[in-house]
């Protein structure tokens, strides 16, 4: 809990008066919106119902339990008068620990010492020794305060502390078991990944067809969720039950509504998906074959989520043309629910529509200023990375991949009709589209090369090149250029806006499709921190998702949470990734830890643990 949860006497400075500290008899009557518990070490800490940042939320949405009463909290808060400190509106009982004789915890096992702490929660930096136990955080106290004997000492000096980032955007649904070092995470400091986004959900679909375990998953959340935890991924994975994957599950790629059958059956496995721990629902409107479903279809899904807390979260309908139309869609839609909207990578597609995002804002903030729970998540680059038929025009795009390149291997007057629409209506220009990735050895020679490059490498148009990509099958991975700089800069400025990668979690060497696997959260924090503070970055990287998400004691530094933690000097904190060096690690992360354990580290004489929990959100 930042300052307010160190030793008195470090507290009682000039510095720390003047900024709103009041100790012993200056203490204010407790307010009654306060939430209290029992850390792990003793402390009795309560927090005011107004942490989260979107004040206007009711106080019963606000946490993952019910609140109780107001009255009871503030009797069983007030009573501890004597030993109370309060920062600004943060009160804290610093309760009794059990302490050595020279100030240690006896049940400490790893401590950090000499760290600049930021906690989480948005307030500046401070000095401070942290002590863990197991897998939780048990003792914050001011530097040089804590017993060394008999512990592992981490040397933080000149290093900052920061929670386990939290990736709120991710497809790692099928990767979490195939790559479960999670290099790609675990390296830039990510310690929980949220999967299942865009509509998605692997056990609902690509399951069915696996060769590993995953096949035992199919159609099962808990079959899924167990077998992830079994995998032991070197994170802790969240997952979202996908409209998608509901509608594949059930429908096929069928364009039409459903029928009143298929929408009970979809119902059904979303509740139990809800019921068994999913972390809420996403959609991908603008994907087959949730770009087949109307607005009702969805609402009456996401009604599902209410009074469980749990987002809607949502790759919008359109983020070009009709951005603001697919905004306020879903805006109706995650009102059917909890009112709880996460828009994903929130940009601006097109030269024509970049001028719309002050008005994208207006929206957002909007909902916001009424009552909602609605934020956006963003990757820090101005391409985005999706399949190569994104490109194809209508009516090509409403037929699924599948049937697409068996039409094109079998006819060529149905490759001559698509050259035809993509020379006149390709949906981005080819020479912003970079193919990145694809399943075929031929195809390599071509990464990193827009589509009129591979034009010219094969004496042909780009249009040309483009179908003969496609027809190959399995659809290459293309990066599309087609957002603005300075508009990704506004959007990372936004207070509601986290980080996101959009990516799945790679092994060290792995030919990632896009630099956002490797290196989003150090980039994301470098472009973010111009325009704003270290500490709330931070804290739009922890513990904000981690309210969203109802990620319980996961986001802060403070006794009681567990220890997902970040060793790293964030002065140096940046990775220099592109399209032609997309697997470059992060610099300046000095070691990571998952749940107490070293996850990273840059030293690699030192051993990594796949320490890692499949999150159940109830």
């Amino acid at each position: 809990m930042g300052n307010a949860i160190l030793p008195v006497k470090l507290l009682e400075t000039p510095s720390t008066a003047r900024s709103g500290l009041t100790t012993g008899k200056q203490l204010p009557r407790c307010p009654a919106n306060l939430w209290s518990w029992n850390s792990a070490c003793g402390m009795r800490i309560s927090i005011p119902c107004s942490f989260d940042d979107h004040a206007a939320m009711p106080v019963e949405k606000r946490f993952h339990n019910p609140a109780p009463d107001a009255e009871k909290i503030a009797k069983r808060t007030c009573k501890c008068r004597k030993n109370v400190l309060c920062y600004r509106k943060q009160t804290f009982h610093l309760g009794n620990p059990t302490l050595t004789e020279n100030g240690g915890l006896e049940m400490s096992e790893i401590l950090f010492t000499d760290v600049k702490l930021y906690d989480g929660s948005g307030r500046p930096p401070i000095m401070a020794d942290v002590a863990v136990k197991d897998d939780r955080i048990v003792e914050i106290a001011e530097s040089g305060k804590l017993n060394k004997t008999g512990v592992e000492v981490v040397d933080g000096k000149g290093k900052d502390l920061v929670p386990g980032f939290i990736d709120v955007h991710t497809h790692s649904e099928s990767t979490y078991a195939r790559v479960p070092t999670s290099d790609s995470c675990i390296s830039q400091g990510v310690t929980t990944d949220i999967s299942g986004n865009c509509g998605s959900s692997y056990y609902l679909t690509g399951a069915k067809k696996a060769a590993d375990g995953y096949k035992d998953c199919y159609g099962s959340f808990a079959a899924f969720a167990d077998f992830i935890e079994k995998s032991r991924p070197a994170v802790n994975a969240v997952h979202l039950c996908g409209h998608n994957g509901l509608r594949v599950h059930v429908m096929g790629y069928e364009n039409r509504p459903p029928t009143k059958d298929e929408m009970c059956r979809m119902k059904e496995l979303l509740a139990d998906a809800l019921k068994n721990g999913a972390g809420g629902m996403s959609s991908g409107l603008y994907y087959l074959p949730g770009s087949f479903a109307r607005t009702e279809e969805v609402c009456e899904l996401a009604s599902l989520l209410k009074g469980t807390g749990k987002p809607y979260a949502t790759h919008i309908r359109s983020e070009s043309d009709y951005l603001l139309e697919a905004i306020e869609e879903a805006i109706t839609i995650a009102k059917a629910g909890d009112g709880n909207l996460e828009i994903s990578h929130l940009k601006t597609s097109g030269p024509k529509n970049w001028g719309k995002i002050d008005a994208v804002f207006g929206l957002i903030e909007k909902a916001r200023a009424e009552g909602m729970n609605v934020h956006a998540d963003r990757y820090p680059y101005i391409y985005s990375s999706t399949s190569l038929r994104m490109i194809v025009p209508a009516p090509f795009k409403d037929i699924d991949t599948d049937t697409l390149c068996t039409h094109l291997k079998e006819s060529a007057e149905y490759r001559q009709e698509l050259t035809a629409a993509l020379e006149t209506g390709a949906v981005t220009p080819f020479d912003r589209v970079i193919v990145v990735n694809s399943p075929f050895k031929e195809h390599r020679q071509y990464f990193g090369k827009n589509l009129v490059e591979i034009g010219e490498m094969m004496k042909c148009s780009a249009a040309e090149a483009t179908v003969a990509l496609l027809a190959a099958g399995n659809s290459p991975s293309a990066a599309y250029g087609w957002m603005c700089p300075e508009n990704l800069e506004k959007i990372l400025a936004k207070p509601y806006v986290v980080c996101g990668s959009d990516s799945s979690n790679r092994a060290f060497g792995d030919n990632a499709t896009h630099p956002r696997a490797f290196g989003t959260c150090p980039n994301f924090f470098r472009i973010a921190s111009k325009n704003c503070s270290y500490e709330s970055v931070i804290r739009r990287m922890t513990a904000i998702p981690a309210v969203k998400f109802k990620l319980e004691k996961r986001g802060r530094i403070a006794p009681g949470y567990f220890a997902d933690l970040v060793l790293l000097d964030l002065d140096h904190y940046s990775c220099k990734v592109d399209f032609s060096h997309p697997s470059n690690t992060a610099e300046g992360v000095e070691r990571v830890y998952v749940n107490g354990a070293l996850a990273f580290a840059a030293d690699p004489a030192l051993k990594r643990e796949r320490n890692g929990r499949m999150l159940r959100i109830r």
